[in-house]
């Protein structure tokens, strides 16, 4: 009986996929049952506002909208299409927009293929969680940084009760607006397996993996000789969207050619209490025509001797940074016993709070951007490192990146007064390791947010 129950609940879950990129149930909508039709349309908003304390480099404290958006969708029998148009931060912003076929077998099976421009299943699983129905007024620093966001693509999503396998094929730019080259290609995956389902508490474990090549750059031109330079950015705010500089903690990376992600995640949750966290990894792989450089190098007073002499001068390296986070949340309090946290088991994520309730939550985050080789000299005056522990002339410059290390310590109280409005309060203390930044260690932020999503 237990079993059936289960499966019962699950495929009520599924059925309902069709509402899965509303933060809330819509409750705007249109249905012509004879057609088989129906047309939903929702919004949502978020209004922050932060103060900042750092040691040297202020951060600018003030008030922001954070999002504001129009949702629609259309469903016709296993047909779903979802858009989602953004006006946060003062400009248009395309969001998830895309076409599904879902459908579920007799025995709970669902099988489902994804086109259009949403979150890559590799992107963490904070990333695929939507902010409306995120716990904390920012997702996890290390989901920012090591996560990837939306792309287009194309995706065959397994699931039932226990197991989910969600995999795709997506391209490096959505409007192929790249300056050279051509447009790069991923083959991210996301697998879930769940030892727990039921109708009070859910817990998962599950890796997601991707490979992307990337093929977009920039052309450096020197005496008359072309190389396609191409290059890769991580970088992350103070979790926050107030203020959303990324020059405390990121790196760009030279010569780029492939990028190797991988994670590890677990969600647990009851009635009352949610536990969840990620571990992030990211590979970054180089590649360049050395020879050719080398070539165009030679016209100038100093010249080299050998293609050797100039790559000890220039050398590369593969580069390798992680992070992760923890966080946790138990409800305080809830009107009439209503609210309770619940699980997506169509997205395999935690969902939003349901009622008028009062919750309170922690998390705890590490970014590592560093890869700094022993005894490396960095110059501050020229942003770079020397091997050897002091400035030279040659070689030119060592392989060390000091992107910077972040651990990130925060505690928030949300109060929903409805399944559509909610107030939410973090405060979140930061310490900071980068040499680029030898003053600033500490920061502290207190932020709120009142969000409204219909």
């Amino acid at each position: 009986m237990k079993k059936h129950i289960i499966l019962s609940i699950f495929a009520a879950a599924a059925l309902c996929a069709s509402a899965q990129d509303f933060d809330t149930k819509p409750c705007c909508g249109l249905e012509n049952k004879a057609e088989m039709v129906k047309f939903t349309i929702g919004g949502r908003f978020m209004a922050d506002a932060a103060w900042y304390h750092n040691d040297f480099t202020p951060m600018q404290s003030g008030a922001t909208i954070a999002d504001a958006r129009i949702r629609t969708s259309a469903s016709y029998k296993d047909y779903y299409f979802y858009a989602d148009f953004g006006f946060g931060g003062g400009k248009f912003a395309q969001k998830n927009i895309f076409l599904q076929w879902a459908h579920q077998n007799e025995v709970g099976n669902t099988h489902a293929v994804k086109v259009g421009y949403y979150n890559d299943p590799a992107g963490s699983m904070a990333k695929i969680t939507s902010l409306g129905s995120y716990h904390f007024i920012s997702r996890a620093g290390s989901a920012n940084s090591l996560g990837d966001g939306r792309a287009l693509g194309v995706s065959y999503k397994f699931n039932n009760a226990n197991w989910q396998a969600y995999q795709g094929i997506f391209s490096e730019n959505q409007y192929n607006k790249i300056e050279a080259g051509f447009n790069g290609i991923t083959v991210a995956g996301r697998w879930l397996y769940r030892p727990i389902v039921d109708e009070n508490q859910t817990l998962h474990v599950g890796l997601h993996a991707a490979l992307t090549h990337l093929g977009g750059g920039v052309e450096k031109t020197t005496k008359g000789s072309t190389v396609l330079q191409k290059n890769y950015t991580i970088a992350q705010t103070m979790e926050t969207y107030v203020d959303e500089d990324t020059q405390f903690l990121g790196c760009t990376l030279p010569w780029a050619n492939n990028v190797i992600k991988l994670g590890a995640e677990a969600l647990y949750h009851n009635d009352k209490f949610f536990a969840r966290g990620e571990y992030l990894h990211k590979t970054i792989t180089k590649s360049r025509d050395t020879y050719k450089i080398f070539i165009a190098a030679q016209d100038n007073i100093d010249g080299w001797g050998d293609v050797v002499s100039w790559e000890t001068a220039n050398p590369l390296a593969t580069n390798n940074f992680d992070g992760g986070y923890v966080e946790a949340g138990y409800l305080l309090w809830s009107k009439d016993g209503k609210a309770a946290y619940k699980y997506d088991s169509d997205n395999g994520t935690l969902k939003g709070l349901n009622a008028q309730a009062l919750e309170v939550v922690g998390r705890v985050n590490v970014t590592n951007l560093n890869q700094i080789n022993e005894g490396d000299y960095y110059s501050a005056g020229r942003d770079q490192y020397y091997p050897g522990g002091y400035m030279q002339d040659w070689p030119y410059s060592s392989t060390s990146v000091g992107g910077g290390r972040v651990v990130s310590a925060t505690v928030g109280l949300n109060y929903s007064l409805n399944r559509f409005a909610q107030i939410m309060l973090d405060y979140t203390y930061s310490n900071l390791d980068r040499d680029k930044y030898p003053y600033d260690k500490n920061f502290h932020s207190v932020q709120g947010r009142v969000q409204f999503i219909f």
